[in-house]
């Protein structure tokens, strides 16, 4: 999987309490979202489901996730959603997680 961290490199400008929290955010922010995209889909709440994946679409797109594109398509029309790709969205979340962390560790940043 590639992440893209051209963006954050950007934004953060070497500032590793920055990235710490950008770390921490995206974290906490894709646990919790994933689980609740799942819970909506399940309970059939559409409306619900895209108002969750307008708030987890920025982060993933800011990584250049794959899952940033489900995202979006969900956001605007999250009748089309399947739980094969809310699954994938959560894995490739907790994959973009891993390499977050581990660029995160290469700058220095514990």
């Amino acid at each position: 999987m590639k992440i893209d961290f051209t963006y954050l490199e950007t934004v953060s400008d070497g500032d590793t309490e920055f990235i710490k929290q950008f770390v921490v955010t995206f974290e906490e922010t894709a646990n919790s979202l994933t689980k609740k995209l799942l819970d909506q889909f399940e309970a059939g709440d559409f409306d619900g489901l895209g108002k969750t994946a307008h708030q987890l679409k920025p982060s993933a797109k800011m990584l250049g996730l794959e899952a940033g594109d489900d995202l979006e398509t969900y956001q605007h029309n999250p009748e089309t959603a399947t739980k094969e790709r809310l699954d994938f969205i959560s894995t490739n979340c907790q994959e973009g997680l891993t390499g977050l962390k581990n660029w995160a560790k290469e700058k220095g940043v514990e």
